[in-house]
């Protein structure tokens, strides 16, 4: 097959951070390394700086507050008219909307390549208990969803939530890690009984449920006085957070926003802590199963699809008792977090993304003959 173009549209994209971003600049660079020509199509948005060639803007990204988190609108004029021209001018043989039928561009990017005769696929990578939205609009996004070349869920509960409205062929193809730039350090050699590093890394809003690990932190300390919670991360929610952790001291660190070096923080953690309440993947799981770091997370349906044979520990969601016993436990038992070392690449190593490309990149070719 000859070279491909290929239009990947995202609501979210650096500088914002978050699981799209990462799924979509690591597609794309993935797919130009098999030879094809990738251009991720986004909205402008503040702090974006210098852009490499391969992305281009139309619009203004927004910040609002959805899904017990904060999601991303674009507002402009014309957008429909402008992204078209912009499709036809980039010449695509292919469209893909990384979450479909969402506002802003997940509704009007496929309308764009519809208008210019160019066939869409679109990835769903939410999930949600219920959509008034959906609910009230199902009938003319179902018409939407109906043109669509192929759709791809992340997971099978993103596939769920959206087949609670819409009708369509689902596929899944899982979120994908870097297993080069994401790997495990020097050996650790089991317990750091002493002074245990706890990791917790995210973005700092309500459903990523920070407040959960800092009110397990007394019950932590404990029984390990030396523990140390590293928060990695920014949000809206980061001084509230900040002022809930001042009576630990140095015992909890916020180190901020980090991108390039987060597989750093990964690798000299003992346990990392994903407390997330409503998730449809679990991108950060991936990412320290392939560091070799051991995971207590929350008990959600996401993430026993992704971590279950990697032997983390599953944890009720907003129960700091349970977090705290769970932690302490793994802490004691450095034997079972040898083992999940071990689980975990393994896991990772399935989500490479050379072979998550490869899948991707086989749904063109159908879409296209």
């Amino acid at each position: 097959m000859s070279p491909l173009r290929i239009g990947l549209v995202a609501e979210d994209y650096y500088p914002q951070l978050g699981g799209v971003p990462e799924h979509v600049h690591h597609l794309a660079r993935e797919l130009d390394s098999l030879g094809h020509n990738t251009t991720i199509v986004t909205s402008h948005m503040r702090n974006e700086g210098p852009d490499p060639a391969y992305v281009r803007r139309v619009g203004t990204s927004v910040v609002i507050y959805a899904n017990g988190g904060v999601a991303r609108l674009t507002v402009g004029w014309r957008l429909t008219a402008r992204l078209a021209a912009l499709f036809r001018a980039e010449r695509f043989d292919v469209v893909h909307v990384h979450g479909g039928l969402n506002p802003t561009l997940g509704i009007v990017a496929p309308w764009a390549a519809f208008r210019a005769g160019i066939p869409v696929v679109a990835t769903f990578h939410t999930w949600f208990p219920r959509s008034v939205g959906y609910r009230v609009w199902r009938r003319p996004l179902q018409r939407i969803l109906a043109r669509h070349a192929a759709t791809i869920a992340v997971s099978s509960v993103a596939r769920d939530a959206m087949s609670r409205y819409f009708t369509a062929p689902w596929e899944i193809i899982p979120n994908g890690v870097d297993t080069t730039f994401f790997r495990p350090g020097m050996a650790r050699g089991g317990a750091r009984h002493e002074r245990p590093k706890l990791l917790w890394l995210g973005r700092i809003e309500p459903r990523n449920d920070l407040a959960t690990v800092l009110a397990a932190m007394p019950r932590i300390l404990e029984r390990h006085p030396g523990a140390k919670l590293t928060v990695v991360g920014d949000g809206p929610w980061r001084a509230r957070m900040e002022r809930a952790a001042r009576p630990f001291g140095p015992s909890v660190e916020f180190a901020g926003y980090a991108n390039g070096s987060r597989p750093g923080y990964y690798r000299s953690s003992d346990v990392y802590l994903c407390p997330t309440t409503r998730a449809s993947f679990g991108v950060t799981l991936l990412e320290a199963m392939a560091c070799g770091t051991p995971l207590v997370v929350s008990d959600i349906p996401a993430f026993r699809d992704v971590a279950a044979e990697s032997g983390a520990v599953f944890v009720p969601p907003r129960d700091p008792a349970a977090w705290a016993k769970h932690v302490n436990d793994l802490i004691e038992n450095p034997e079972q977090r040898e083992g999940m070392m071990a689980l975990g690449r393994a896991v990772a190593e399935r989500h490479a993304w050379p072979l998550i490309a490869q899948r991707v990149l086989d749904v063109y070719k159908r879409v296209l003959a």
